[in-house]
């Protein structure tokens, strides 16, 4: 049986968000998570709990390595098991489990205390950054002090598309199309528009793209006019475009708007453990270390 999955690494700034009394301003700035992380190694595993709704998130491991934390969280269900289903037809029912077991859901990460970054394995069974930066604020446990997870965004969006680039499809988000500009308005009927002379299928519905089932690898819609207009007006809320370099190049997600540091790697057969058929949380941090170091100078001089 042929196993891929294709998992999604977040990047965010971390910041402490606090009252400055003397100031009476609410203050947002840099935070460093090493003492935090270092208290927590201090704790036996089975106490480092934090309830997130009727489950529990625990922090599993923790471990200081090439100057980074590498953290691997658990999310823990005690109810609400799925059934087991069988080939034949039948299904059975998850009743073998004692009262101090349960399911659990991992995430892996990796905190860079130089630049004050952390990156996030995202697991939509697991735990959300924002439960991360609470589990956090809630160790430190101090009135009227919060952890906070600021994605990276690009200072300058709209410079990520180029005219020679080869859209293969759009996305638009207006807030209200009555008081966009008029410019605006043409521009979305050019680009229904313009793909007249596209020998591919087109579909639109508040999206447009090429299909991919049948299209040449250079193919492109002609919209990058009109994406520029549409980011110039302020009810236009977000313009994610798929984009290659060129002809051979791998399809892109960018926003033209808002576009966040993100990261996609595609784990097949060979990362899998055989019995459990999960990712196992070394080989994930494994390949965070080369996507991290790739994307270091990035950091350091666009996403700073």
């Amino acid at each position: 049986m042929s196993i891929r999955k294709t998992v999604r690494f977040d990047y965010f700034k971390v910041y402490s968000r606090k009252y400055n009394e003397e100031e009476q301003k609410i203050e947002e700035l840099p935070c460093d998570l090493s003492d935090v992380f270092t208290h927590l190694k201090n704790i036996p595993t089975s106490e480092r709990i934090y309830r997130i709704g009727g489950d529990e998130a625990r922090l599993q491991g923790l471990n200081f390595e090439n100057d980074k934390w590498e953290l691997h969280f658990v999310r823990i269900r005690k109810n609400g098991f799925p059934i087991i289903t069988h080939d034949d037809g039948s299904y059975t029912y998850m009743d073998e489990l004692e009262d101090e077991q349960g399911l659990g859901e991992e995430v892996s990460a990796i905190y860079d205390p130089e630049n004050f970054v952390i990156m996030i394995r995202r697991n939509m069974n697991s735990l959300a950054p924002s439960a991360i930066s609470n589990y956090i604020t809630n160790v430190i446990n101090t009135q009227g002090y919060t952890v906070i997870f600021n994605p990276l965004i690009h200072p300058m969006a709209k410079s990520l598309l180029k005219k020679e680039h080869l859209i293969r499809g759009a996305e638009v988000k207006i807030g209200d199309i009555k008081s966009a500009r008029n410019r605006t308005k043409m521009s979305l009927g050019r680009m229904v528009n313009d793909v007249d002379n596209i020998e591919e299928t087109v579909s639109m519905y508040l999206k447009i793209g090429i299909q991919n089932k049948g299209s040449k690898k250079n193919s492109k819609l002609p919209l990058y006019d009109e994406l520029e207009e549409l980011i110039e007006d302020p009810e236009v809320e977000s313009v994610k475009v798929r984009r290659k370099a060129d002809e051979d190049a791998k399809v892109e997600h960018i926003d033209l708007i808002k576009h966040r540091l993100v990261d996609y790697h595609t784990f097949t057969k060979d990362d899998f453990h055989k019995k459990s058929r999960n990712i196992l949380h070394e080989t994930v941090i494994l390949n965070m270390y080369k996507q991290y170091n790739r994307r270091l100078d990035e950091i350091n001089t666009v996403y700073k």
